[in-house]
């Protein structure tokens, strides 16, 4: 940390009434802006939560507790392997867009975007291919029935939805929050409306599958054509052209290719910890475990989803932040956005240790009271990261997506033998133990690696920061 008497750079902007609020009171300012930004989601979020549980109860209603885990486990091979595949193309986009944005550079944005979306395609397909033919391998290991697979395999057609990317980064990086509520929310709502008719018509587990895929096909479309949109209003895909259109992407935006692999196996590793327990619990035990563990972490989302999305609302502010070289306000900010996240988690988890039998008995009735420990377990483990959600953010907009990537790396290399170790000793309780574990060893990393790459406040307006500058 920088000395308690520098000074922190003195920037010439233009004085309006954003930067006055900042003037006044600098971290307030943020909070309030990025408050306002997740008003907007957590509004969506909130009732596309609440219709999650709703859907969520028809379904096991309607199927039973193990024909829903073995929509489950397709859905969750789907998510696994389009998290494998997909690079996380929001963020190049918010971190070399947001300079080339607000300069004026319009030619470079768009060669960022073109970039982002040439990524997304790639993924796309790879990610189709590999769903559609890998469930017949992995199939008959974790408890699918050999009826279900030709349709598990058509749902790879859905993956090139889920990779969306680039739409969302254009959406956050114009500050159009309140659009992104609608991806989440025609999700949530094409789901409720083919479950509560197949629990009234009928269909079964087929029908399920067809109506989580139209859910996704609907979602994916919805948010990218609200991206496209949203460019054309603003008139950034004009004519200005390219400074530089000779220079490979690598030569006109340095350290791009880092930056994107960096983040990809940080956020790979992330979800594949998300997803694959469900995966392995189908396969050490059965669909009927993997189908009370999803409906057990399907709770503990939806709890954490509030909090949660201060990530994807907080990133631009420290994006701008980093660029500007505006360090001191960066600490003050980090400083309160973690008490604040850490006083909503233990308010949340306290509210789900109170009412979290009830929910569960509206569900799944008895058959899923005993996904109440388990649910218990992984929600302290989402409410222990996301109370240091702020700290993942910093160390990539300071230009340290690499140490962000090490420390995911460690969290995945001690989960999975953590995960094979419990779960023959706990049952899938063991999955909950062993993610509260691992929440709680990516804090204290995450914590002690901003604490020691934090740049002083001292440090000049010009000194470069790795990837920081494009």
């Amino acid at each position: 940390m920088g000395p308690a008497s520098a000074k922190p750079c003195e920037l010439n902007v233009e004085t309006t009434p954003d930067t006055k609020l900042r003037s006044d009171n600098p971290s307030g300012g943020i909070l309030r802006r990025a408050s306002r930004n997740l008003a907007f989601l957590a509004g969506g979020k909130s009732i596309s939560g609440l219709l999650s549980l709703v859907y969520l109860a028809l379904a096991v209603r309607a199927l039973g507790v193990d024909a829903y885990g073995q929509l489950i486990l397709i859905y969750a091979f789907a998510q696994l392997v389009s998290a494998v595949v997909q690079f996380q193309t929001w963020q190049p986009i918010l971190h070399f867009g947001t300079p080339a944005i607000a300069e004026g550079r319009h030619g470079d944005f768009r060669r960022v975007v073109r970039f982002s979306l040439g990524l997304d395609a790639a993924s796309a397909l790879v990610g189709m291919l590999v769903v559609g033919g890998g469930i017949w391998l992995i199939g008959p290991h974790i408890d699918l029935s050999p009826e279900i697979m030709p349709l598990a395999s058509a749902f790879g057609i859905a993956v090139p939805f889920m990779i969306a990317g680039s739409p969302n980064g254009l959406l956050r990086l114009f500050d159009r929050f309140d659009l992104l509520l609608l991806e989440d929310n025609v999700e949530a709502v094409v789901r409720l409306i083919g479950a509560l008719a197949i629990f009234v018509f009928g269909g079964g587990l087929a029908a399920f599958v067809l109506v989580w895929a139209l859910s996704v096909i609907a979602s994916g479309s919805t948010c990218g054509f609200l991206a496209w949109r949203e460019i054309r209003r603003r008139r950034v895909w004009g004519t200005n052209p390219t400074p530089t259109p000779a220079l490979p992407i690598k030569a006109q935006f340095p350290g791009i290719w880092s930056f994107v692999w960096s983040t990809n196996f940080n956020s790979t590793l992330k979800l594949t910890r998300t997803h694959i327990a469900t995966i392995i619990i189908g396969g050490a035990i059965d669909a009927t475990e993997a189908g009370l563990f999803r409906i057990a972490q399907q709770i503990a989302e939806a709890l954490a989803k509030p909090l949660k999305l201060m990530t994807p609302v907080i990133y631009p502010e420290l994006a701008r932040l980093a660029a500007a070289r505006d360090f001191a306000l960066l600490r003050q900010f980090n400083r309160r956005a973690l008490m604040i996240s850490s006083l909503g988690a233990l308010g949340g988890f306290g509210l789900l240790a109170a009412i979290g039998p009830i929910i569960l008995d509206i569900i799944g009735g008895d058959q899923a009271d005993g996904a109440y420990t388990v649910m218990l377990l992984l929600s302290a483990g989402a409410l222990i990261r996301i109370s240091a959600f702020v700290l993942e953010p910093t160390l990539i907009s300071l230009g340290h997506p690499s140490v962000a990537l090490g420390i995911q790396t460690v969290a995945t290399v001690v989960y999975l033998p953590l995960l094979f170790l419990m779960l023959p000793w706990l049952g899938f309780n063991g999955a909950g133990f062993a993610a509260m574990t691992i929440a709680i060893l990516t804090v204290v990393l995450q914590f002690a690696a901003v604490t020691f790459w934090f740049p002083s406040t001292s440090a000049s307006c010009s000194q470069s920061v790795e990837g920081v500058t494009p």
